[in-house]
Formats: structure tokens, C-alpha cells, sequence
């Protein structure tokens, strides 16, 4: 992979371009509520931990059931409990301190966490280096304080492919996107306690809202089954 500051060189003169373009998606899109920042469905004695930014938020979603909080609820059944602690807009370095103002006061030991981060160190063009010393210390203290079996670490969003942005914004996007995969996958191989899933590219419009940005009801069905699906075969291998 080419060094990252070649990447920062070409990307340099576009800035002002890109950071317009930005803006322009903020006013003209809708703005859409967050659905499950903090929430909490099921009381059952399997604790699962959701954290991350606006997917985790449930942002585009039409209610709390439709969120990823609503269909793992809907998947796992009343023998597990899910707490989410969503912010839109959250980068990595900010998640933990997010977690320790917002998790409930007797913290309960997690049969497991579920992390979603990375599309906004994609959108502030995050330096890979510090996004893997962020998410390295993020896992590390998380694990501390949930007990957790094991953490769930999802690919970044696939950013390059939001209908809302520009062609040359998805192609910038697309590398940045990359250089941070590649420290995911590092990270994944390290620990063998997080289990990491890409996400398939073949997207089609409905999974959407009606932002161009997050996803809708079905886009969060689908990124709630695909992971269900991946936990089940981690847990059912021999």
C-alpha cells in the first residue's frame, strides 16, 4: 500500500473542494433522528454492549425496533439483554469516554461487545497510525470493564458509496476507507478475542434512508443478521 502521506499530498489541494461539498450534504439533507443512542431492550442475564457512532444511534431508522438494537433484541431473544451507547458524529478517541459517562452504574459483565466506529475518522481523515493505537486502547479498556467473551469489531462503513456524496468525495473516501481497513484487519489477527466482519459492497438504494447516508430499516436488518450471523459461526466452531 502506498505510504498514507503520499495519500495526504494528492489529497491536499482538493480540501477546500471536499470540505464544501460537506457542508453542502449537511444542508441539503434531512435530518434524521437518532433512534437508540441510549437504550436498553431485554432483561435478560446475557449482557451485550453496543457502542459506536449513528449506526449504533439507530440514525435513519423509523423506531427503536428497526435499530441494530431492535433486530439483535428481535434475533437473540429475552435471555439477552442490549445496551447501546450511540453518538453521531463519534471518532474513536472519544468512544471510551462516551462509554464510562453513559454505562449504567452497576456495570454488568458483557457475554460480548459490539464495536461501530470508523466512518467518521474516514470523513476527518483520521492518520491510520492513531486509529489503530485508538481502537487498540478503546479494546483494551472496554475488555476490562465488561469481562466481555469476546468483541465484535465491524468493518468501516462503506463511505464511497454513500448515494449523497460526489464521485470524486466516494474516490477519496474509498482510499482513506482502505488505510483504515488495513489497521482493522491488523488488529483483528492480534487479539484473538475480536472477531472482525467486512461488509459486502453489492448495496443496493433501499438499503438507504432517505439521507443517502445511513441506513434504513432494511440496511439495519441486514447489518444486524450479517454479524448475528458471523457470532453464531465464531461460537459454533469446534
Amino acid at each position: 500500500m502506498t505510504p498514507y502521506w503520499i495519500f495526504q499530498l494528492r489529497l491536499y489541494p482538493w480540501i477546500p473542494f471536499l470540505v464544501y461539498q460537506a457542508k453542502q450534504v449537511r444542508k441539503t439533507s434531512p435530518k434524521l433522528p437518532s433512534q437508540s443512542s441510549l437504550l436498553t431492550l431485554g432483561q435478560g442475564e446475557n449482557h451485550i454492549l453496543l457502542l459506536g457512532e449513528s449506526t449504533v444511534a439507530g440514525v435513519g431508522a423509523s423506531a427503536p425496533a428497526h435499530t441494530i438494537a431492535g433486530n439483535f433484541h428481535r434475533l437473540l431473544g429475552e435471555s439477552f439483554q442490549i445496551e447501546t451507547i450511540g453518538k453521531k458524529g463519534l471518532r474513536v478517541k472519544d468512544a471510551l469516554s462516551l462509554y464510562l459517562q453513559h454505562r449504567q452504574v452497576q456495570t454488568p459483565k458483557s457475554k460480548g461487545v459490539i464495536l461501530f466506529l470508523g466512518a467518521n475518522d474516514c470523513f476527518l481523515l483520521t492518520n491510520p497510525s492513531s486509529f489503530k493505537k485508538e481502537v487498540e486502547a478503546l479494546i483494551q479498556q472496554i475488555q476490562i470493564n465488561t469481562s466481555a467473551q469476546w468483541i465484535y469489531l465491524a468493518a468501516i462503513p462503506p463511505v464511497h458509496l454513500f448515494p449523497a456524496f460526489s464521485r470524486r468525495m466516494q474516490s477519496f473516501l474509498q482510499v482513506q476507507r482502505n488505510y483504515l481497513q488495513a489497521e482493522l484487519k491488523k488488529i483483528a489477527l492480534k487479539h484473538p478475542k475480536v472477531i472482525y466482519q467486512e461488509i459486502p459492497m453489492d448495496l443496493q438504494p433501499e438499503f438507504f434512508s432517505a439521507d443517502g447516508v445511513h441506513p434504513s430499516d432494511l440496511g439495519y436488518q441486514k447489518i444486524a443478521e450479517l454479524a448475528f450471523e458471523k457470532l453464531n459461526l465464531k461460537k459454533n466452531k469446534p
